[in-house]
């Protein structure tokens, strides 16, 4: 037979029950977008604290280096090296042997001597006291001595025989003394400037050498 006729919608349904939520995705790639324009300068910053002083600057310089000129010097006495190498701002006398400091300061002191015919005993000595010896008892050797020393002022240092019968030292075509010093570097800044440098006389008199 024929088909019936549609019958009518039907009601609505229940509402179903929520679902459970899907897995999260893989993150994306990051976006590439262009470099911006620079910005305009900012502003100057303040001005920061001031740092601690340098170093000083090395406005006064004394060294000296000076050999020999005539072997077995007097003993007793200051050597006189008369034959100067080199004596920047001539704080080092030639005529007398005898370094005068022209600030407090540290400093380096060094002999390097020739030994023949006989035995020497030698020292150097900072104002009349003797602060290294040195006895080299063996003929056409050398004694030698580096010393680093704190020194005031107009203090004095040079290099000193003990007797005659220890007074070895020599010089010759082919052999040199020297004696040398120089300025490490002063005690305070305030000691490079405004300082007024006199060298004291040396008295003339024997200096006893201590010791043994």
């Amino acid at each position: 037979g024929y088909p019936g006729v549609s019958g009518p919608k039907g009601d609505l349904g229940p509402k179903g029950m929520k679902g459970d939520p899907g897995v999260v995705g893989e993150r994306g790639l990051p976006g590439q977008g262009t470099t911006g324009a620079t910005g305009p300068k900012g502003d100057q910053g303040d001005m920061g604290m001031t740092g601690m002083p340098g170093p000083c600057s090395p406005t006064v310089q004394s060294t000296f280096s000076a050999a020999l000129l005539t072997s077995f010097p007097q003993p007793s006495r200051p050597v006189p090296f008369k034959r100067v190498i080199y004596n920047l701002n001539l704080h080092y006398n030639p005529d007398n042997g005898v370094y005068t400091a022209p600030v407090n300061g540290t400093y380096v002191f060094s002999y390097h001597l020739q030994v023949s015919t006989r035995m020497l005993k030698v020292g150097l000595f900072h104002n009349f006291e003797a602060v290294v010896r040195t006895t080299t008892p063996v003929e056409m050797n050398t004694a030698s001595q580096q010393v680093v020393l704190s020194l005031s002022q107009g203090d004095w240092v040079w290099v000193q025989v003990k007797d005659i019968t220890t007074n070895g030292m020599y010089t010759g075509s082919e052999a040199s003394s020297t004696f040398s010093g120089f300025l490490l570097y002063p005690d305070r800044c305030d000691d490079m400037f405004g300082r007024d440098y006199t060298e004291k006389s040396f008295p003339d008199q024997d200096i006893p050498f201590g010791g043994p």
